[in-house]
């Protein structure tokens, strides 16, 4: 113990008194430091961004319905709205003061039910932020229009029509197009960019009518219907919380049928779909030409924006002359007619889910929207 004390003094007495008041002194401001935020993040809080409460308070929702399952959403009540301060009664957060500087800020939850699986969607408004539905930026952006490119108001549900109206948007870090909104309010949003190795037959079963192998033009039981749903477990199983499944209009039609209401491709649905390829009537109504008036007008590759110059590319439907026959759209645009056996590329469509996020973009190829 002599030995350590010692040892002690030898080592202190290195040091003159100047060096151990500076160091003193720096201990001492140190504590001063740490004691002082100590005191402010007990009195003000710890404030986070407004993105960070919106993640905080689906978190806490979460946990809430977890501990009280029977409050959730169900298939025939697909929506249920959780307030803050009953968040803040349980304990599970503090009030939002707590939290943002803005003491303005007020937030519900919304718990989305979808095909099994739940949604928490907070909204936050506050002086200088507000969560934003893309819905809604999208009726910021576009009047409904009764002429020139843009979103038209059309069989009950808004479609982009005309040569390059601005509709482009990211998703899954690909360039899509956005077709319509639907009568649910779905996003039907269509790949921008051909993929070569998306290529292939629609169909190449034997054929009873034919009497060899052109393929047969169902849908429901089409290779084109196999290879697309591949696609999508591959590759989009990850952004599901931003999906919903649709209904595919997979209906025949004839091509001098001047009916472009979606009466005849919807005349048969396959329910509860993820993926899908593009019904006709959606491909005629994108051009603002009023000569394209059926499948066989040329003039429906005018003033469209889904015209892709680099591959010709299948549509959902078949041709109701025969059964092996099925519509695609060439690199020119026009509406043609082949055997399903012919190769050509899959441009799928999804459906984004109503409630997705705004987080930024105009629309434009430079500055697509981006959702969250």
């Amino acid at each position: 113990m002599k030995q350590i004390i010692n040892l002690s003094k030898e080592f202190l007495g290195k040091f003159d008194k100047q060096k151990l008041f500076l160091l003193g002194s720096i201990i001492g401001v140190m504590v001063v430091i740490i004691i002082t935020i100590s005191i402010v993040v007990k009195i003000v809080g710890l404030h986070i961004s407004y993105e960070d409460l919106e993640e905080k308070l689906a978190r806490a929702t979460e946990q809430y319905m977890n501990d009280y399952p029977n409050n959730l959403p169900t298939e025939s009540n697909p929506t249920v709205v959780v307030t803050t301060s009953t968040l803040v009664e349980n304990k599970y957060i503090k009030e939002i003061t707590k939290y943002v500087k803005d003491n303005s800020c007020t937030a519900n939850i919304n718990v989305y039910y979808n095909n099994g699986k739940y949604k928490y969607q907070p909204f936050v408004i506050c002086n200088d932020f507000k969560t934003e539905l893309f819905i809604d930026r999208l009726k910021t952006d576009n009047v409904i229009s009764a002429f020139g490119e843009g979103l038209y108001e059309l069989n009950g549900e808004q479609v982009y029509r005309g040569q390059n109206p601005n509709n482009f948007m990211m998703f899954a870090d690909e360039l899509w197009r956005i077709v319509k909104i639907n009568a649910n309010g779905q996003f039907i949003i269509i790949k921008n960019d051909l993929e070569s190795k998306n290529y292939g037959n629609w169909d190449n079963r034997y054929n009873t009518e034919a009497q060899t192998q052109k393929g047969n033009n169902t849908f429901a039981l089409s290779r084109a219907l196999i290879a697309i749903t591949e696609i999508y477990r591959e590759k989009y199983l990850d952004y599901e919380k931003y999906l919903n499944t649709f209904e595919v209009c997979a209906g025949k039609r004839d091509s001098g049928s001047f009916d472009k209401s979606g009466a005849i491709e919807c005349s048969t649905k396959l329910s509860n779909q993820f993926i899908s390829l593009l019904p006709l009537y959606d491909y005629m109504n994108a051009s603002l030409d009023n000569s394209c008036v059926n499948a066989s007008s040329r003039e429906c590759q005018n003033y469209n924006y889904l015209v892709n110059k680099k591959d010709k590319w299948w549509t959902v439907t078949g041709d109701a002359k025969n059964s092996y026959n099925v519509y695609y759209i060439n690199t020119s645009g026009q509406i043609n007619s082949e055997e399903a056996a012919i190769s050509a590329n899959y441009r799928y469509i999804l459906a984004l889910d109503k409630n997705v996020l705004y987080k930024e973009g105009t629309g434009t190829e430079e500055d697509p929207y981006i959702i969250r």
